[in-house]
């Protein structure tokens, strides 16, 4: 049983160390060029606009405390698949 209760806390402990060091914030980079170019030997000249975004990450934004009750809770959840999984295979 203490067997048990350390691979649990090893495991929680490891998931929840993968989602403290993710961190809370996303990186999002914004880029706006405008450029002016005149058109033959006429006074009259075109402007053009070009807008890129960049998303860094684009996955659940999880904190650390909430990061961490998912991961406890998605190895709770597991067996729980694992025999559903094997109930839906047999019926």
């Amino acid at each position: 049983m203490r067997a048990v209760a350390t691979i649990l806390l090893a495991g929680i402990l490891a998931f929840g160390a993968s989602a403290a060091t993710t961190g809370c914030s996303s990186h999002t980079t914004t880029t706006t060029r405008t450029v002016e170019q005149q058109q033959g030997s006429d006074e009259a000249s075109v402007q053009a606009e070009t807008t890129t975004t960049e998303k860094e990450h684009e996955g659940p934004h999880l904190g650390v405390i909430s990061g961490t009750i998912h991961a406890i809770g998605w190895v709770l959840a597991l067996p729980f698949r694992i025999v559903g999984g094997l109930i839906r295979l047999i019926f």
